[in-house]
């Protein structure tokens, strides 16, 4: 098999990156800078354990490609790009696995509408992209995956892409009932947009962080969405809970904080808090705490400002959380 890594950015690098070092066939498909920085020099990756400067082909968009019949696709991108980039694919060829290496829970709906084979994963990778043709990897093992075929289900192929993984250091769960994985997984991201709004961390943001949570589980109780918490995930993979053998100690934080900090015009909150946001229109019903920091977070990327516009407490007052 031959993996494309669709978003050679924080997730996507430390995955593609991993596979190249465990002797896979691997294509980068990436923004310009990025790419032309990893033709030059190679893609340089640094680890807890060591730094590796990987030659891997990288490309710019899928028509760069000819296709074979055992191509996957690992769409890496963030959510606010995925339907760009799937109508981009679709352009260049027809039918090929995709797998979903995304946050939040609409971009395997949206992939589906393009493509009949579509995989849920969902991530925990310590990934870092704040320099072109440099990715970081904060943890060894690199990180946690949990994969199925959307919207349920597990096949052989799934079973061999997990096999990959394994071999370049993840660890990998394969279950027939993805989403409430990522339902869970989208909990724990409604606080990205508090970090990159603070740039601070830890009990500073908990408290911030535990109202938009509690305002997204009862909408999800209330319309009978099944998710996973990290305490149940923990009790049924207990190597969810397992310390990393190494880490690195880096400034950045999410990839929300990443998108902020490269001054990219966009974050992904749309797909995180805007998901909560909009489960309660449907419902009749509001998010105030969430629609906040979407609004805050979206006006500081359309602005161009960089993490910490505001302490946690004046986020809190601005919350209404004083």
């Amino acid at each position: 098999m031959r993996m494309i890594i669709y978003g050679a950015g924080a997730i996507g690098g430390v995955v593609g990156g991993h596979l190249a070092r465990a002797g896979y066939d691997v294509i980068l498909i990436g923004r310009p800078g990025h790419v032309n920085a990893i033709r030059e020099r190679g893609l340089r990756l640094i680890t807890s354990i060591g730094t590796y400067t990987l030659r891997v082909p990288a490309v710019t968009g899928p028509a760069e490609i000819e296709f074979r019949p055992n191509d996957l696709v690992f769409l890496c991108v963030k959510g606010q790009n995925t339907e760009e980039a799937v109508r981009d694919l679709r352009a260049a060829v027809e039918d090929v696995p995709v797998f979903c290496f995304q946050n939040g829970v609409r971009n395997e709906e949206i992939v589906s509408r393009y493509f009949p084979r579509v995989y849920g994963v969902m991530v925990r990778v310590g990934g870092v992209y704040l320099t072109d043709g440099e990715v970081i990897a904060r943890r060894d093992p690199p990180g946690w995956l949990i994969m199925g075929r959307y919207p349920s289900g597990v096949d052989e192929l799934v079973e061999r892409a997990a096999l990959c993984l394994r071999t370049a250091g993840f660890f990998i769960m394969v279950t027939p009932d993805v989403m409430p994985y990522k339902w869970g997984k989208l909990m724990g991201n409604l606080a990205n947009a508090i970090g990159a709004i603070t740039n601070a961390r830890g009990e500073d943001n908990e408290r911030i962080a535990e109202a938009a949570r509690q305002e997204a589980r009862e909408l999800l109780e209330q319309a009978g969405i099944r998710w996973i918490s990290g305490e149940k995930l923990a009790r049924e993979w207990p190597e969810i809970r397992l310390p990393p053998r190494h880490r690195l100690d880096v400034e950045a934080q999410s990839s929300t904080w990443q998108s902020l900090a490269r001054r990219q015009g966009s974050v992904e909150t749309d797909f995180l808090n805007g998901e909560i946001v909009r489960l309660a229109e449907r419902l009749g019903r509001q998010a105030p705490i969430n629609e906040a920091l979407l609004r805050i977070s979206q006006e500081m990327a359309a602005n161009r400002e960089p993490p910490g516009k505001y302490t946690p407490a004046q986020l809190c007052e601005l919350l209404g959380l004083s």
